[in-house]
């Protein structure tokens, strides 16, 4: 089943900002640039691009690691940034916060990032526009969920963790990453979540962001547990079986 009809073009990059460095992704394209001890310089940075010839129109930066918030819109206020992050995690040294306004669900998503990362990008990339996971994926997923009966959990898994987002028609009830080393981890998380939530098999849908044979033992896992499992997968489902985020390497948000 199709999320939706949002086609990747030929004119699209998006980069994957990860801990261990950069995926860029394109319609036919994956490339992927480790992250050293510092981030790389704007002409090493030009030089891979020429060479991969990853000069596309469209581009977009994607953090998919860092931490983010989101806050009610009535009760953002800019200057308080720092202080919604404050006691739960480390920020960076030098720390920009972006933020996106989600409208469907009348939140603002907040997110730190690093300032010289963003520069460097933009220096190579004048029309960057930013964005996160979070801010990306559930503007679509309320669309998705809305007029639906029973409540609606998406699971998106990646190498090392996995995002879980649980709606009630529009609204988002819960959403959060845990990391995973296995199926078993990943269980363990998801079982929690359901408990917590009072969530018996019956009463909610169950949703996974693409299939991918990586993640087959966590599938199957599933499946002794939740009867009816969709599986939503981007307009162009052929990806890399490699790639850390395979369910982005061909979707590319609005």
């Amino acid at each position: 089943m199709q999320l939706n009809n949002n086609q990747i073009t030929i004119k699209d990059l998006s980069i994957l900002i990860q801990k261990d460095g950069f995926s860029f992704c394109t319609l036919d394209q994956h490339h992927f640039l480790p992250l050293e001890d510092k981030i790389p310089t704007k002409e090493s940075l030009q030089s891979f691009l020429d060479y991969h010839q990853l000069n596309q129109q469209e581009v977009q930066l994607i953090f998919m690691d860092q931490a983010a918030v989101c806050v009610p819109l009535p009760l953002f206020e800019e200057h308080q940034c720092k202080n919604y992050f404050k006691g739960a995690v480390d920020l960076p040294a030098k720390s920009k916060f972006e933020h996106r306004s989600l409208e469907t669900l009348d939140i603002k998503a907040i997110f730190p990032c690093d300032k010289d990362l963003i520069e460097l990008f933009k220096a190579v990339f004048p029309s960057l526009k930013v964005n996160h996971l979070s801010a990306a994926l559930l503007p679509l997923l309320s669309a998705f969920s809305f007029g639906k009966a029973k409540k609606n959990l998406f699971l998106h898994l990646r190498k090392d963790a996995f995002d879980l987002m649980l709606f009630q028609g529009g609204q988002l009830l819960v959403q959060n990453t845990f990391s995973h080393k296995n199926a078993d981890d990943f269980l363990y998380y998801l079982f929690y979540v359901t408990e917590q939530f009072f969530l018996k098999p019956d009463q909610f849908n169950l949703y996974f962001l693409g299939r991918y044979i990586n993640f087959s033992d966590y599938y199957q896992g599933v499946e002794e547990f939740h009867s009816s499992i969709v599986y939503l997968d981007p307009q162009f489902p052929s990806v890399d079986a490699q790639h850390p985020a395979p369910f982005f390497q061909s979707f590319y948000p609005v």
